[in-house]
C-alpha cells in the first residue's frame, strides 16, 4: 500500500470519531512527535477506545497533550477523576490560608494552623 493510501485509510477511520482536524493532529502526533506512525489496525483500536471514554475529542486531546502513544478508556477516566479530585481539594482550607488569617491580626489563639492553644508572639 502506498503511504498516501495508508494515511487516507487512517483518516477514514479516525475522522468520523474525532473530526478531520483532530484526527490529523493525532496522526501527526504519532508520526512526528513520537516517531511511531499509526497503522490502520491501531487506528481502529484507538477509535474504539476514544468512543468508550464518552468524550472522544477530550481523550484524543489528552493523548496529545500528555505525549502518550495511545490512550485507553480507563487511563482517560482515571486522569479525569484525578483532575476532579485536585479541583475539589483546592476548595479546602490550606496551610497558606491559615497563615494568611493568622498574620492578618485576627485572634486565632484557639485555632492557629489547626492547633488549639498556639498563641501569637
Amino acid at each position: 500500500m502506498a503511504k498516501a493510501t495508508i494515511d487516507k485509510d487512517i483518516m477514514d477511520i479516525l475522522g468520523p470519531v474525532l473530526g478531520e482536524e483532530l484526527a490529523a493532529a493525532v496522526i501527526e502526533h504519532r508520526k512526528r512527535t513520537l516517531k511511531r506512525p499509526l497503522t490502520a489496525y491501531a487506528a481502529r483500536i484507538q477509535a474504539r477506545e476514544y468512543l468508550l471514554t464518552g468524550d472522544p475529542a477530550g481523550a484524543a486531546e489528552m493523548q496529545i497533550f500528555r505525549g502518550w502513544q495511545a490512550i485507553k478508556c480507563d487511563w482517560y477516566l482515571k486522569e479525569k477523576a484525578r483532575e476532579a479530585q485536585s479541583i475539589n481539594s483546592s476548595t479546602r482550607r490550606t496551610t497558606v490560608d491559615a497563615a494568611r488569617d493568622f498574620l492578618s491580626g485576627e485572634d486565632h489563639s484557639g485555632d492557629a494552623f489547626g492547633f488549639p492553644g498556639i498563641l501569637r508572639h
